[in-house]
């Protein structure tokens, strides 16, 4: 099951990418070349740009790729430096978990609001935020559930 979210997240954000790069181009080229805007391309770069972070933060999570700087955990032993990495997981957990509850408030928040040109409720477009900051919960936790197993090897 992990793995096709892992697969569906990675298409997800290959899309992601195409569409902001689509876009783009075809606002430079009309606008250069026909020397009309097109106001769409806009909204659409921006909300591509804003979601493909989201799934690239989830996908850096499953990864474990985040910046980080281990200067302390490698000088520590190692049952310590297990215990600092669970402790440090913990509270990204508990972040997290805020991210997912403010997430839903300010979905709830924006009501029938919509987008300017292209008239998508803005509810639709932030269910990002505590999706993506659930997924990214539930590999954390994959993450320290296969650290406790491996007992910090």
């Amino acid at each position: 099951m992990v793995s096709v979210l892992d697969r569906l997240l990675r298409w997800l954000l290959v899309l992601l990418l195409g569409v902001l790069t689509a876009s783009v181009f075809l606002q430079v080229l009309v606008r250069f070349v026909l020397k009309y805007p097109l106001p769409w391309t806009e909204e659409v770069s921006r909300l591509s740009f804003v979601y493909s972070i989201f799934v690239g933060a989830t996908i850096a999570v499953r990864e474990k790729t985040h910046i980080n700087v281990d200067v302390v955990l490698v000088a520590l032993p190692a049952r310590i430096a297990r215990a600092m990495k669970l402790l440090g997981a913990a509270l990204v957990a508990v972040f997290l978990g805020f991210v997912i509850w403010q997430g839903v408030v300010f979905i709830r928040a924006t009501g029938i609001q919509m987008t300017p040109v292209l008239q998508i409720p803005f509810r639709h477009l932030y269910v990002v935020i505590p999706v993506s900051g659930a997924l990214m919960l539930l590999y954390l936790i994959l993450g320290a559930v296969d650290e406790f197993r491996r007992g910090g090897r």
